[in-house]
This record gives C-alpha cells, sequence and structure tokens, in this order.
C-alpha cells in the first residue's frame, strides 16, 4: 500500500467518513486565549442557514457515511466590518446519518454515535468552537480568503485548530463557509477501534481523523 492509501482520511462504522477522500487533519495545540474585543459588535447565527456536515469512513476498507449536526446557538463579533471573533454552540444530540436508508441501522449508527464509545453525548451533550484569531490569508488552491483559528472543545478536551475558510461581512449579514477539513478525533479521546488501540482487526480499522465542512451564517 502506498503512502497517500495511508493517509485517507475518516471515521466509520460506527461513524465512517467518506472513503477515498486526501484531506489531512488540520494540526492541534494547546488552546489559546480569546481576545475580549470589547468594543466589537455581535451578530447572531442563523441556525435555519448554518449547517455542521461530518464525513467519514474505515481506513482500509469502501465503509463510509455523511451526516449533520446542529448548531445550538451561536454569534461573531464584528470590528469595522470584519470578522474577528465568534463562539457557536453544537448540540451533539442532534447527530444525523444521511445515506443509510434502513431505519433500524440508521438508529443502531447513530445511537453508537452518542455513546462512550464515540461522543459520550450524555456526559458532553454540547460542543464548543470559539474563534481565537482571524487572518486575511487566500488560498488559490482551496479557493479561501482566510485562516480561522480557535478552541474546539469536545468530550470536555479543548484544542486550538486552524483551517482555511472563505469570510464574507456585508450588509445581508455574516457567512464563514470551510471547506472539508479533518481534526483527529483521538486528540479528544473518541478512540473506539482507532489506530491506537491494540488489537483491532485491519478491516475493522477506524481512521482516526474525522472530516467537517462548516457553513455558518448570522444577521447583522
Amino acid at each position: 500500500m502506498n503512502i497517500k492509501s495511508v493517509f485517507l482520511f475518516a471515521f466509520s462504522a460506527a461513524i465512517a467518513w467518506s472513503c477515498g477522500s486526501n484531506t489531512e487533519a488540520v494540526e492541534t495545540s494547546e488552546a489559546q486565549e480569546v481576545p475580549a474585543y470589547l468594543s466589537a459588535t455581535n451578530a447572531s447565527v442563523d441556525l435555519n442557514a448554518s449547517t455542521l456536515q461530518w464525513k467519514g469512513f474505515k481506513t482500509y476498507t469502501n465503509d463510509s457515511h455523511t451526516g449533520t449536526i446542529a448548531i445550538q446557538e451561536g454569534e461573531f463579533k464584528l470590528e469595522e466590518g470584519k470578522l474577528v471573533g465568534g463562539r457557536f454552540v453544537i448540540d451533539m444530540n442532534s447527530i444525523v446519518c444521511k445515506d443509510l436508508e434502513d431505519e433500524t441501522y440508521n438508529a443502531k449508527l447513530v445511537n453508537h454515535l452518542k455513546s462512550d464509545d464515540f461522543f459520550a453525548v450524555d456526559s458532553f451533550p454540547t460542543a464548543v468552537f470559539e474563534i481565537t484569531n482571524v487572518v486575511e490569508e487566500a488560498n488559490m488552491e482551496k479557493g479561501t480568503t482566510h485562516i480561522i483559528s480557535g478552541n474546539l472543545t469536545i468530550r470536555g478536551i479543548t484544542k486550538n485548530i486552524s483551517f482555511p475558510a472563505n469570510v464574507t461581512v456585508d450588509k445581508n449579514g455574516v457567512s464563514l463557509s470551510a471547506p472539508e477539513f479533518g481534526i483527529n478525533r483521538t486528540q479528544f479521546n473518541v478512540m473506539f477501534r482507532s489506530s491506537g488501540i491494540a488489537g483491532v482487526l485491519k478491516d475493522q480499522l477506524i481512521d482516526d481523523n474525522l472530516l467537517l465542512t462548516i457553513n455558518v451564517n448570522g444577521n447583522i
């Protein structure tokens, strides 16, 4: 197996993420201080116009699933017409699988995702992403305009991540959209059938990385 095959990303069986993707996980670091932005104005997130999509797969098979998670509440922070911050609460109880038509298997998968094997929703009903820095930096390859950095909290563990995104602020509101990027689930103690667990059969290995696509819109 070549190097590219080793780096296929996702999260499956009980959370498969998109077999065949070449998307690599972003780097994580320790949580960063969130600036106060005392002079910033707030723009509330339009929950009906915002989506968070997940994709994943087993590392060495074609098993894959896709779905969504709802944003529970959130706001952008603006200064002089530019995005400088924001905080978004994600409802982990809202996890949905979109590709499984069999209702019984769909429910089984979703319940497994909510269990202690994955997101431990009973103990950690929400995840949070809080922006710590916004840099205008065009990425021609990805077609993005900014780099967003922020503290992501899953299962009570907070890590800082950075990813490319498109940001628009105008009279119509605020838009933050990020093309597919990966995060390493093991950084947040989501360890089920991961590469760090001894004895997992190769065809049962669930990739360490989950893929996310973000589209969040706000009203000024």
